[in-house]
């Protein structure tokens, strides 16, 4: 999401139970297996949504990888009915989380859901926000994004005279936080086609032409940069910035590929448009291993959005980025929080803990360009460009970046990390 995005937030949690009809009873969640994340024994392999909004139901069908017990977060969902390949399935709701022993085949989940208006959710002006572990809000799901999942959504009752913009498939592995819908009054604009065969465009609301122009004018060159640079892209041919109302005082943009979501008091910035589509292949393209990790994926993309726009617009629009950055690093530095890397895994709430600021965006930035300063930015950009081929649909920690750009270029980053990346505010 882009770096200036800050929001309060909160979870809606609720506990339920239901009586159902067969074998295995989730009474007992001694089976749980107690990773860190919550996650059940029996990761996701690909979740299948219809959802119907005019009646705020829906049917997820998601496939797992193996039978066995499965803990869903699903504390938002008004749950009906569960079911896998043997029929009616019993179920319980504990702490937010929806548990069915012993599944086997397909599980399917019937329930509905509600609106939000805490970036946490469907939200008022028609589009979703579930980052970074809101999913349950809106879908059976596992919120960690080291486990992946592919997708498949279907959207039923939208309103008369508005269009929904949203991916009918997600083929690759994608975090769940990923998937999203936007409905209202959209105009499409295509923008160009990159060297790859990559369609580019740019969906606005009612009045929103010229920022939505101003703010994309680069953005098939950048789009086309980072696939010849960094790597092909993982999510489809077609790929759109999308103009969203997510409500007063939110700003900035949300990584929902290949429709990614720019906030429409934000359209006007190019930074944020070049910012969101690098998630493409650093948050999305590859997945975070850890919370901790969020550098990995913020700091990399803030500092691929100067670069990028450095290469397509030229010297003087990627100084003007760095200008821009350095005042929001010394307001970040002034504002304090976690660490921009801190250590552990999944041990830190990403939001409670005050993570989510911009100094992972910022100084994962500048560590990038103090890198780029020692060895070059070209070679810098090989260092990535060889990294994204080898975590491409997988789950990586910034450890592997700092290890890859030693391994790859002699030069060892490890005053750098202590400096920029490890230091405490």
């Amino acid at each position: 999401m882009a770096r200036s995005w800050l929001v309060g937030w909160s979870l809606l949690a609720m506990s339920a139970c239901a009586i159902d009809d067969v074998v295995d009873d989730p009474a007992d969640a001694t089976w749980l297996d107690g990773k860190a994340d919550g996650a059940s024994a029996v990761n996701v392999k690909d979740t299948h949504l219809a959802v119907d909004l005019a009646t705020h139901t829906a049917v997820a069908s998601i496939e797992l990888e193996k039978i066995g017990n499965v803990a869903l977060e699903a504390g938002g969902l008004h749950i009906t009915k569960v079911s896998d390949e043997r029929g009616k399935r019993k179920y319980k709701i504990v702490g937010g989380k929806l548990l069915v022993a012993n599944v086997h085949g397909e599980l399917v989940v019937e329930y509905g859901f509600d609106g939000h208006s805490k970036a946490d959710g469907l939200l008022p002006g028609g589009s979703t926000v579930v980052w970074p572990y809101f999913c349950g809000n809106l879908f059976p799901c596992h919120s960690q994004p080291a486990d992946g999942t592919q997708f498949t959504l279907e959207l039923d009752g939208v309103p008369q005279g508005k269009t929904a913009v949203f991916p009918a498939a997600i083929d690759a592995e994608a975090p769940p936080y990923m998937l999203a819908w936007a409905v209202g009054s959209y105009t499409k604009k295509s923008l160009g086609t990159t060297a790859a065969g990559t369609n580019v465009s740019v969906y606005y609301l009612p009045n929103g032409l010229s920022p939505a122009t101003t703010g994309t004018q680069h953005l098939v060159q950048a789009f086309d940069w980072y696939e010849k640079t960094i790597g092909p892209y993982a999510f489809g041919h077609d790929v759109a910035s999308v103009s969203v109302v997510w409500g007063e005082g939110l700003y900035g943009g949300m990584e929902h590929h290949p429709y990614w979501h720019v906030a429409r008091d934000a359209m006007n910035d190019e930074v944020t448009h070049v910012h969101e589509a690098a998630h493409g292949w650093f948050g999305d393209g590859i997945r975070l291993r850890c919370w901790e990790d969020f550098v990995l994926s913020e700091g990399t993309v803030s500092y691929l959005a100067a670069r990028s726009l450095g290469q397509v617009a030229g010297p003087a629009a990627e100084a003007k980025v760095w200008t821009e950055y350095k005042s929001e690093l010394d307001q970040a530095v002034i504002d304090g929080g976690a660490p921009a890397w801190p250590t552990g895994c999944n041990q830190i709430d990403i939001l409670k803990d005050k993570l989510f600021t911009n100094l992972p965006y910022m100084e994962g930035a500048y560590f990038y360009k103090d890198v780029a300063a020692q060895v070059g930015a070209d070679v810098l950009d090989g260092v990535l460009h060889r990294f994204y081929l080898a975590h491409r649909g997988k789950a990586a920690g910034m450890q592997d970046m700092v290890n890859a750009i030693k391994a790859d270029t002699g030069f060892d980053p490890a005053q750098l990390v202590k400096d920029r990346l490890r230091k405490k505010f």
